[in-house]
């Protein structure tokens, strides 16, 4: 019977935590999935901005090697 309400005791918090992200549209969490979004988006323009350097050096490289 104690475990039984340690784990209700336990789960409570949980399950309103995910009630209010999935449930509740308060103007806290929509302006933090804003910025979690922009965030985001940041990080794959980062991503993308790497991968393309990346790209230019191989290609650059290759046509470095040829013309030697």
């Amino acid at each position: 019977m104690y475990k039984l309400i340690a784990i209700i005791a336990a789960a409570i918090p949980i399950i309103l935590f995910l009630k209010t992200i999935f449930f509740g549209k308060s103007k806290v969490m929509q302006e933090a999935s804003s910025s979690f979004r922009k965030q985001a988006g940041y990080v794959a323009a980062g991503i993308l901005f790497l991968v393309g350097c990346a790209l230019v050096y191989s290609v650059g490289s290759l046509i470095y090697s040829f013309w030697k």
